[in-house]
């Protein structure tokens, strides 16, 4: 065992394993812990006046919101950003919203103006929910509340069990997070096997968080609440077969897929048939 042929071959399997290690970590910490995006879109853009809230979370993060009183109407939507972006990034998409309901936007944990550290794909983030729930219902609001998610916030809210969730709009929302983090590595051939092993196993040690049972298609089979999804034809970062996969797992969901859309495009390829759709879906479920 003392051989040059043995020390050879274990330095050719131990030095490339660690360095394999190494690079897992880089890439698990740029997911986990993502660049802050601050959007430059305001409320007051689109001719809104805003109240500044900051949300409370279960595990005591603090994060940043937008709340947007309706003078006369008695529902609220909370709209939800995608990974890594923050809340101004989804309110041209949503902001049609406020002509018939209060809406609550906030930026997720470790993203935007929010504290907390590490971004978690919709395994953590269903407490920022939590907090934006709770939040509605301190000011009044008792009868539930419509929710939109964009991408990551999508999965976010179908993962979410909240009861006071009444009504879900998902806008290019992925599967399963696994899936997703294979997808985003594919062309790494067959190393982002190996890469997306010591990646969750990085996830789990140092946040706790199991990536492969982050499933928003599988909590959605449980949903019995109404649930829209809208998908680009041609979007090529989070494919349409997820949200196929979700319709799949509930078969009441209602899917509507946008031609030649792609990732965060449905609102601008739709145009008013966007905000016909979406508005008419809340008014009815809440």
């Amino acid at each position: 065992m003392n051989t040059l042929a043995f020390k050879i071959a274990w330095r050719l399997v131990f030095y490339p394993a660690l360095l394999y290690a190494f690079f897992s970590l880089v890439f698990f910490w740029l997911y986990a812990h993502p660049k802050r995006y601050t959007g430059s879109y305001q409320p007051g853009d689109f001719g809104l006046k805003p109240e500044a809230v900051k949300l409370k979370t279960a595990d005591g993060i603090e994060l940043d919101a937008w709340f947007i009183p309706h003078k006369t109407a008695k529902k609220a939507v909370i709209v939800c950003h995608g990974y890594p972006m923050d809340k101004s990034d989804v309110l041209g998409l949503t902001v049609f919203l406020a002509r018939e309901f209060n809406l609550l936007y906030f930026d997720f944990r470790a993203t935007g103006k929010s504290g907390g550290f590490f971004s978690t794909g919709g395994a953590r983030e269903v407490r920022d929910l939590d907090a934006a729930v709770d939040f509605l219902k301190s000011r009044g609001f008792k009868n539930g509340a419509g929710a939109f998610g964009f991408s990551m916030g999508g999965a976010s809210v179908l993962l979410s069990k909240n009861p006071f969730i009444r009504a879900r709009v998902l806008d290019a929302p992925y599967a399963d997070l696994s899936g997703e983090l294979d997808h985003v590595f594919h062309s790494w051939g067959v190393w982002r096997k190996p890469l997306l092993a010591m990646m969750k196993a990085w996830s789990f040690l140092l946040m706790g968080v199991n990536i492969n049972a982050v499933n928003p298609a599988r909590s959605a089979a449980a949903i019995a609440t109404p649930i829209l999804l809208v998908h680009g034809d041609a979007d090529t970062q989070v494919p349409p077969a997820n949200s196929a996969r979700i319709k799949a797992a509930n078969p009441a969901a209602e899917l509507w897929v946008v031609k030649g859309a792609g990732h965060g495009e449905n609102w601008y390829k739709a145009g008013n048939e966007y905000e016909r759709r979406l508005s008419a879906f809340f008014e009815k479920n809440l």
